[in-house]
């Protein structure tokens, strides 16, 4: 099965569920979200993880800032931020109380349990207790009726805003799995991404973008010997990218580590890794940087013995479109930080609050 197979069937499960009762609506999102992330639906994510998160009007959890750095990172800094404005603004309408601006900000699993809360308050308030005098019983089904008619709105508003969120991840399903059953392993929304990085690569990397269109055309064909080839293009591509990125000295450069490495032709690794340390380190130092290195080497560790399969080994088409897709994923990165629009290149401290 391939992954869009799998994802597809993940999908029609989410909907077959979708209305099953005592099913929460939390977990209708989670596994919503656990879609978009496996189709790199970065704008859908966005969405879906304010709907997880408890939300200060005005802040935005760790992982929505790494989400709108990610935006920014593929779309370009100004097309990422309208990108994840949009999807902010999606989910204030869906947040909205009432007719007024206030907005709930809890996460749909708090209001899950609130709204529980309020009704099961409400139910107690439902009836008198019996062998009441009338006079008591008079007395006590007025305070129960003024008590159920201050929950009355509560309820209301709870209800109204966890249907407006139900009805957004029901569209977002049906959307996706018609994408899937059309062939279109991809979301939609890659489609903006392909545009920007294409861009890019054309500006800063042609050769690399070449190798891209050919490692595309080749997952097409899904044969064993067209997913060998399309392996070997992303690893040419990653070299064509440290090639115009940060060309050969035969120079040895110690890193933050102590290490000396080569900046020979074949050290393409070790290239890249001193692109980002030179123009990142001009913004950040000490751990930062040494964090932003450890992950840009375990990242091109992955894609290498990925890409490596196509020579050594019987690698499979699931294997080929995720090296693809990251490959592309990491020059859009590198290609960012070459662009100048990367959030790498924040002074530390900048940017942590949104």
């Amino acid at each position: 099965m391939t992954e869009a197979d799998q994802v597809l069937e993940l999908t029609r499960r989410a909907l077959d569920s979708f209305d099953d009762p005592g099913r929460s609506l939390t977990s209708v999102v989670r596994q919503a979200y656990r879609i978009a992330v496996r189709r790199h639906d970065f704008a859908a994510q966005a969405w879906l993880l304010m709907q997880l998160s408890d939300i200060v009007v005005g802040t935005s959890t760790a992982e929505l800032v790494d989400l709108r750095r990610k935006l920014e990172a593929l779309l370009g800094e100004e097309a990422g931020s309208a990108e994840y404005m949009r999807q902010t603004r999606r989910y204030f309408a869906s947040r909205r109380v009432d007719d007024n601006e206030n907005i709930n900000g809890h996460s749909v699993e708090q209001m899950e349990d609130h709204l529980a809360q309020a009704e099961a308050v409400y139910g107690q308030y439902s009836a008198a207790p019996a062998g009441m005098t009338q006079i008591d019983t008079y007395f006590v089904a007025q305070g129960n009726d003024s008590a159920r008619a201050t929950l009355i709105p509560v309820i209301g508003q709870q209800r109204a805003i966890l249907a407006r969120v139900r009805q957004g991840v029901h569209t977002y399903l049906t959307t996706t799995e018609a994408e899937l059953e059309a062939g279109k392993t991809e979301s939609g929304f890659f489609d903006h991404v392909q545009s920007h990085i294409n861009a890019l690569l054309a500006k800063y990397a042609p050769e690399a973008a070449q190798n891209f269109v050919g490692a595309q055309e080749r997952i097409v064909g899904g044969g064993s010997e067209d997913i060998s080839h399309a392996l070997t293009s992303c690893r040419r591509m990653i070299k064509s990218l440290a090639d115009s990125l940060y060309p050969a000295t035969n120079e040895s450069v110690v890193g933050l580590d102590g290490v000396a490495r080569q900046m020979s032709d074949e050290a393409y690794k070790n290239r890249l890794s001193q692109y980002v340390r030179d123009k990142v380190g001009k913004h950040k130092n000490g751990p930062a940087l040494q964090a932003v290195i450890s992950q840009l080497a375990s990242r091109l560790n992955s894609l290498d013995g990925l890409a490596s399969k196509g020579v050594h080994a019987d690698p499979s088409i699931d294997e080929a479109r995720t090296c693809v897709a990251q490959t592309y994923f990491l020059a859009g990165d590198l290609l960012s930080i070459a662009e100048g629009t990367s959030y790498l290149l924040q002074e530390e401290g900048e940017g942590a609050d949104d």
